[in-house]
């Protein structure tokens, strides 16, 4: 997921973040889950802002990906502004 730096103070990965949980809870899904780069510590703070909790880390060498969090679907948090730091 990934946001043009001049609409960050308009919410739209938050946005993002509630249609991918709709969609889910359309499918009967109970939780939203994504993983994030481990490396990222202000994406990580990013996403516990809109609601996630992250579950682990799975650090594998070859893949920079692998900081798993999810969010209980009904958690609408659209209204927070873009902070994700570097």
């Amino acid at each position: 997921m990934a946001i043009a730096r001049d609409v960050a103070s308009q919410a739209v990965g938050a946005q993002m973040l509630d249609w991918a949980a709709a969609r889910a809870a359309a499918a009967g899904k109970s939780r939203l889950r994504l993983d994030a780069w481990k490396t990222n510590p202000g994406l990580h703070r990013y996403y516990q802002g809109q609601g996630f909790t992250l579950l682990r880390t799975v650090d594998l060498p070859h893949r920079q990906s692998g900081a798993l969090f999810e969010r209980v679907i009904g958690q609408t948090l659209a209204v927070r502004p873009e902070t994700a730091g570097s």
